[in-house]
């Protein structure tokens, strides 16, 4: 009678035993399940209609206009919201203006990085030209870069659409060269239009993001 029980007492703590073991791997699917990956969060969203890669923390809205810019054309993206509807509309024009810029500078960085790479030119002469030619090209976009849309949020926010077009960016840099290459002369042969061209190619396939600060 006592074997007969104890017997008993085994298969039930065994019974048990499987059943948290059991739960325990439940509880775990369902966690991996439910849960995204790392840094899932910043995924970017690809458009549907030109192939332009967009930030997903940019509003629905706001993203289908991004996507309906021209392929050959750089995007800047601001958004704001401040006390008055005519001061947001300002700082988020300003912030877009100012992302055209940071990719500029990026593109003329890169550019003139790969052509020193490839050629026997002083590392300060094409610094000094870089800086020559950002400097004007800084002033230029001013003149080059359109607010193409403004829009308002259901949350107060303005957002801003700057468009800098590549045929505009490259007659700017075919104007700023001559002058930058007549004060370092060592870049005589940095052909800007050709590689302005396949920057454009280059940024075309990368993330738009914004500047909300």
């Amino acid at each position: 009678m006592f074997l007969l029980k104890k017997i008993i007492q085994e298969n039930s703590m065994k019974k048990i035993a499987v059943a948290i073991i059991v739960a325990l791997c439940l509880t775990l699917v369902l966690a991996s399940c439910g849960s995204s990956p790392s840094g899932s969060g910043n995924v970017n969203v690809s458009a549907l209609v030109d192939g332009r890669k967009v930030s997903s923390r940019i509003p629905d809205e706001v993203r289908k206009a991004i996507i309906n810019a021209p392929e050959d054309a750089l995007i800047g993206v601001g958004s704001a919201k401040m006390a008055t509807d005519s001061m947001s509309r300002t700082i988020a024009t300003t912030r877009a203006r100012a992302e055209i810029s940071r990719q500029m500078n990026t593109m003329v960085q890169d550019m003139i990085r790969d052509y020193s790479a490839m050629s026997e030119v002083d590392p300060s002469a094409a610094l000094s030209f870089q800086e020559n030619i950002t400097v004007a090209l800084s002033k230029a976009e001013l003149v080059g870069s359109k607010v193409v849309d403004i829009i308002d949020t259901p949350d107060g926010t303005f957002w801003v659409i700057v468009q800098l077009g590549k045929s505009e960016t490259v007659a700017m840099i075919n104007q700023q060269q001559a002058a930058a290459k007549l004060a370092i002369p060592a870049m005589a042969s940095f052909n800007a239009e050709d590689r302005m061209n396949a920057a454009f190619n280059k940024a075309y396939g990368t993330e738009v993001t914004y500047s909300d600060n």
